[in-house]
């Protein structure tokens, strides 16, 4: 029985460099989104506390 040779693995650094930043990004865009979210809610808020 033989076995054939495997081939060399294919690197893909480019890729992995872009899915990173990628992953980056969308994390930095879901924070900044939700410390927005709670600046409005904090200003929603301040309206109904001013007596």
């Amino acid at each position: 029985m033989t076995t054939e040779p495997l081939t060399d693995a294919v690197e893909h650094d480019i890729a992995a460099v872009g899915a990173v930043v990628t992953a980056g990004v969308v994390l930095l865009a879901f924070v900044v989104g939700a410390a927005f979210v709670v600046a409005q809610l904090v200003d929603l808020v301040s309206w109904f506390a001013v007596d």
